[in-house]
């Protein structure tokens, strides 16, 4: 029995060798013979280089065809929903009491604080927090405006996106100013 193996062992061994053999010689890349130079005349490279692109010349007189339709300017004005628009965030948390006590006295401080403008303020309930947002505006940078002058007394204030009453939006006339 270990003959067997023996004898099969051997026999895998030897087809691997003489499948793993070269079956032709190796020819060598260096070809040592004459080499004979081509030049190219005057009269055949002004030919050629009538014919020869370059990568720039692909595109040199292409021109794109843009449709009328595309070509008409905008003339009217998309039409905005009213609602949206922005206002400032002064409280936020768990407790009704809290926003409303926050409502009162911010109401208290902007009678007696800006002039062009009062801000309105609303306290309502997203879960899980109840908050108070003050002013209705269209215009962010507005919203940003007020922001910055509630931030003296309101840390926390900040601009958000929500739905606003378009009759309580400031015109773009008026000017929001402390006292």
């Amino acid at each position: 029995m270990n003959y067997f193996k023996y004898l099969v062992l051997s026999t895998f061994l030897l087809i691997g060798i003489a499948g793993c053999s070269a079956s032709e010689k190796t020819v060598s890349d260096d070809q040592k013979g004459p080499q004979e130079e081509y030049t190219i005349s005057e009269e055949e490279n002004s030919y050629l280089s009538d014919y020869r692109s370059r990568l720039s010349d692909t595109y040199a007189n292409r021109e794109n065809v843009i449709p009328q339709n595309f070509q008409r300017i905008r003339t009217q004005q998309q039409e905005r929903d009213l609602y949206e628009g922005y206002r400032v965030q002064i409280y936020s948390g768990e407790e009704v009491s809290r926003a409303d006590m926050v409502a009162a006295k911010f109401r208290q401080w902007a009678d007696s604080t800006f002039t062009g403008y009062q801000p309105e303020t609303y306290v309502f309930f997203r879960t899980p927090y109840y908050r108070v947002h003050v002013g209705d505006f269209h215009d962010r940078d507005r919203a940003l405006a007020l922001s910055n002058m509630i931030k003296k007394i309101y840390e926390d204030a900040w601009v958000v996106y929500d739905r606003v009453t378009p009759e309580k939006v400031p015109a773009d006339s008026i000017r929001i100013s402390t006292q």
